[in-house]
């Protein structure tokens, strides 16, 4: 009996020894940004093909704000305002997930958690 609650004392201690603070996950969080005519924080998109457009999101989102992420891409499933402003919405949606540290400075630049 005494060895049998050694052995299992042994692999509990083994088990909980092994844990490393690198295996922890960040939580990841979808976000989005509701595309503008022109009034995008990132240079003006007119003139770009989508490779280049995502290129320059992708710029914006690594340099000025310093947000690593996955996953960027475009869907037009938004809602379009119908005008011509600069503020009007265009019906395209910017997408990708990042880890969970950088909401706060996706949030406070416009972006959305996307649900």
């Amino acid at each position: 009996m005494i060895k049998l609650l050694f052995i299992s004392m042994l692999g509990l201690f083994t088990a909980f020894s092994s844990w490393d603070d690198s295996d922890v996950v960040e939580a990841q969080v979808d976000f989005k940004y509701k595309e503008t005519g022109c009034a995008n924080p990132w240079r003006d998109s007119q003139n770009y093909s989508d490779e280049e457009y995502l290129l320059v999101i992708d710029d914006y989102l690594m340099t000025d704000l310093g947000v690593s992420y996955q996953g960027l891409y475009i869907t037009d499933d938004g809602y379009t305002s119908g005008c011509k402003a600069c503020t009007c919405l265009t019906g395209d949606i910017i997408r990708f997930t990042a880890d969970e540290e950088f909401s706060e400075i996706l949030l406070e630049n416009g972006f959305e958690i996307d649900e």
